[in-house]
């Protein structure tokens, strides 16, 4: 426990005695100090509970401050809403990664029981929500919950504008973009701000400050950006750049250097490459379009390595 956590919890369990033995001789007024600070005291355990520091969990503190949020209640409605669409915000952004394209409908049972996503509780100040993901993190220090959020928060850091809003929308997809729109919109129709908190063993990985300008700026740039499919073309050329981070860069026969993204199950394939071989490359061509910035920009994703 914090060494803040542990003086709160101090006093309040001196405080909570001392009402407990005076409410015992028959002071309602001490009876119901006593209640309070046991519920105090269950707050306490909570918040050091979904603070914990272990390796196991990302853990994604969602704080949502509205004027009616201030008690650390919040309405069902806003809990189920809230928790659905960053459920599926993270299972869309978690299957594009794993096995790329744009038209996934359906996100598999197994893949939602490997990110593990858990609500791990509700804490004051407006309204915050705790949920945890299983990191499963491997020698690179690279994972699957790690790939989904780090998705999410190029989108968030965006502010919905610019050749990185295009690249973080298309890595993203358009399944979990949806989510992430729903998600927002939510937050906005209770006139909240927002602030993102990620950790991972103790650290502060990724933090996001929502103004109700910026919620409205990547809300509204969500709503009418799309992502086209054009068409799938042979690429050939020589290998300048290979990533296990899912990029492949390829100098093409024209001279160009293009950008090639591989989803995981590609990983196979991609291992047997190396640095300056010529190879031909399938890929699937696809343009994003911002009609607020009037900004597009042409993507790359590999489908299959032909030679």
């Amino acid at each position: 426990m914090s060494d803040d956590l542990k003086k709160k919890a101090s006093q309040a369990k001196r405080l909570h005695q001392i009402a407990k033995e005076k409410s015992e001789a028959g002071d309602f007024a001490y009876q119901l100090a006593a209640r309070s600070f046991e519920s105090h005291l269950d707050e306490l355990a909570q918040i050091e509970l979904t603070s914990q520091t272990s390796p196991a969990f990302e853990m994604l503190d969602f704080r949502i401050v509205a004027p009616n949020l201030k008690t650390g209640s919040a309405p069902l409605d806003l809990v189920s809403k809230l928790s659905e669409e960053i459920r599926k915000t993270l299972g869309y952004a978690a299957l594009r990664l794993m096995q790329g394209g744009i038209d996934r409908k359906r996100i598999p049972k197994d893949l939602y029981g490997e990110l593990d996503l858990r609500l791990q509780g509700l804490l004051p100040g407006s309204s915050r929500f705790v949920i945890s993901a299983a990191s499963n993190r491997d020698l690179l220090d690279d994972g699957l919950s790690k790939g989904a959020i780090e998705r999410m928060f190029a989108v968030l850091s965006s502010m919905g504008h610019g050749e990185d809003f295009l690249s973080s929308v298309n890595l993203l997809g358009p399944s979990s973009a949806r989510s992430l729109r729903e998600f927002l919109k939510v937050i906005k129709s209770y006139s909240a701000t927002a602030e993102f908190t990620w950790k991972y063993s103790g650290d502060e990985i990724k933090k996001w400050h929502g103004s109700k300008e910026a919620i409205e700026s990547v809300t509204s740039a969500l709503e009418v950006t799309e992502i086209i499919e054009q068409e799938k073309i042979l690429l050939h050329g020589k290998i300048e750049l290979l990533s296990k981070r899912e990029r492949i860069e390829l100098r093409v026969d024209e001279g160009k250097l293009v950008k090639i993204l591989y989803p995981k199950s590609k990983l196979p394939q991609v291992s047997e490459l190396h640095l300056e071989q010529e190879v031909t490359l399938y890929c699937q061509v696809t343009e994003t379009e911002n009609p607020l910035t009037n900004e597009s920009s042409i993507f790359y994703e590999l489908l299959e390595v032909k030679s």
